[in-house]
């Protein structure tokens, strides 16, 4: 049952629709459609009587050049009607503001388009060359507003990271698998049409120029669709996202609900997948603090986040223990003139030679316990019935001061850290693989057993699976001075170049 909604509400999202072959109006006209003019050409194949109430007084005709650049929209069949079923930002045809979502179309070149399928008509056009003259009934006359592109306004463009992976070459719902562009984890993405609820229209970051927008499913779409994944998951007992979260769209490829296409955008290059090393994915679907593994996680709203010389990012070491986050932070504590550590707070007594403020911040017990209920530690624990933490305010102080803090955390603590306003800038230490870590551990004369290296491994693909939508970068630590010397460079960049970061950081 799960799977036949499942395949139903996917159903409903994709609409037997092909991309129209490669017009482009360089020099458009639009005679004066009035029936007049119409009366001057070849008798109408199409009778009057089959169009839409009233269509007939609102004919008119388009005439466009052919050229070999994408016109940019796609055509469906409402019962016998060829009609244009998606205007596509960025093609001609939406520039030109002649045709618009819904026109339909009653002749191309004298020929009858009624009673043809998707996979007709684009075979017809495809095999046309010259001067097109289309026979259209509007739709409905656009609403014209100053400033706006073809007559529409132009949307406001929303930037989203994505936290999954999406192919639509596997994705059998896209109305338009041609205009479909893939993209990684972590990748952002500029949405400038969210008028179909199920299919925005987008570019990825670094593609602004490509010709058409493409599509990517919508985030209720998606939810839906991985929502009915995990009621399937459940009903034969697969629980782990392993099994539930790989490709969007799934289902394998060919067939299903969009058509074969003949021609989409021009020169859209495929979408290499993300980098890795070592088996180690840049990005993982996950959860923060303790992740439900019923959580679906889709795009994530972001903003352009400028330096500024008053607020230096945080910077978060994550990682397995013996992964080499000690030293690193070491390293960069070096430079003290740069870098400083939150000075930790305790309830345990101060001890001889310690300085208040300056070893610890020394509170009692009662205070520290009324200071977690408070969430004000991003981490503590106890030690031989001491507290010991970190506080928020002392990660405030050290920013303050106009420098660095470095912090090795617990991936736990970030969603607290996150929902603050400190802006953190989160990098995985993780290992190599096997192989390369065990040559590490002899390079460097470490003692090491086999089961230990293995855990290491272990722990950090968990931390990545768990939690990796809220890392920005990751390191493999293979040499300590090469993940030194990248680090450092990542953070120089941080206070020069605008960062994609979550947009409630700028509303905050």
């Amino acid at each position: 049952a799960a799977a036949a909604a499942a395949a139903a509400a996917a159903a409903a999202a994709a609409n037997s629709t092909a991309v129209m072959p490669s017009p482009i109006p360089n020099n458009t006209s639009l005679v004066n459609n009035n029936n007049n003019n119409i009366a001057k050409r070849e008798p109408m194949s199409v009778p009057l009587g089959v169009l839409r109430d009233g269509s007939q007084d609102h004919i008119k005709i388009i005439q466009i050049e052919k050229s070999s650049e994408p016109l940019g929209a796609t055509i469906r069949n409402e019962g016998e009607a060829v009609v244009i079923g998606r205007v596509v930002r960025g093609g001609a045809a939406e520039k030109s503001g002649l045709l618009h979502e819904g026109d339909e179309i009653l002749e191309v070149n004298g020929i009858e388009m009624r009673g043809k399928s998707v996979n007709d008509v684009c075979a017809l056009l495809g095999s046309m060359t010259g001067t097109l003259t289309f026979l259209v009934v509007p739709a409905g006359i656009p609403q014209i507003i100053p400033g706006g592109l073809g007559g529409m306004r132009d949307p406001p463009v929303l930037h989203v990271r994505a936290h999954f992976d999406y192919d639509p070459e596997d994705d059998l719902y896209i109305p338009c698998r041609e205009l479909g562009i893939s993209f990684q984890k972590g990748d952002v993405l500029h949405v400038i049409s969210r008028d179909d609820p199920n299919w925005w229209q987008a570019y990825r970051e670094g593609e602004e120029d490509q010709t058409l927008a493409g599509l990517i499913p919508s985030q209720s779409f998606q939810h839906q669709r991985e929502s009915m994944k995990l009621a399937i998951a459940g009903e034969v007992g697969l629980r782990t996202r392993k099994d539930i979260n790989g490709k969007a769209g799934g289902g394998g490829g060919g067939g299903g609900g969009g058509s074969t296409l003949l021609c989409a955008r021009k020169g859209r290059k495929k979408k290499k997948k993300a980098s890795s090393e070592h088996g180690y994915p840049l990005y993982a679907t996950a959860t923060a603090d303790d992740p439900d593994p019923e959580e679906i996680l889709t795009y994530e709203e972001v903003a352009l986040y400028y330096p500024r010389a008053s607020h230096k990012r945080p910077i978060v070491l994550i990682g397995p223990p013996n992964i080499g986050r000690h030293e690193l932070r070491q390293r960069l504590m070096a430079d003290s003139e740069r870098f400083a550590a939150a000075i930790p707070h305790t309830s345990r007594a101060q001890r001889e030679g310690e300085v208040p403020g300056q070893d610890y911040h020394f509170i009692s017990r009662q205070q520290f316990e009324s200071d977690i209920l408070a969430r004000k530690f991003v981490e503590h624990g106890e030690y031989e019935k001491a507290y010991y933490g970190t506080s928020l305010e002392a990660i405030r102080a050290v920013v303050a001061s106009g420098k660095i803090c470095v912090l090795n955390l617990h991936p736990q603590s970030l969603k607290l850290l996150r929902s603050s306003d400190l802006k953190p800038y989160t990098v995985l230490v993780a290992p190599p693989s096997l192989e390369k870590l065990r040559q590490k551990r002899i390079r460097t004369g470490e003692p090491y057993k086999e089961e230990e290296l293995k855990e290491i491994i272990a722990t950090a693909r968990d931390m990545e699976a768990r939690w990796g939508h809220l890392f920005d970068m990751i390191i493999i630590n293979n040499d300590t001075e090469r993940a030194y010397h990248q680090l450092l460079a990542e953070i120089n960049s941080l206070e020069r170049e605008p960062q994609w970061v979550p947009s409630s950081w700028l509303h905050n």
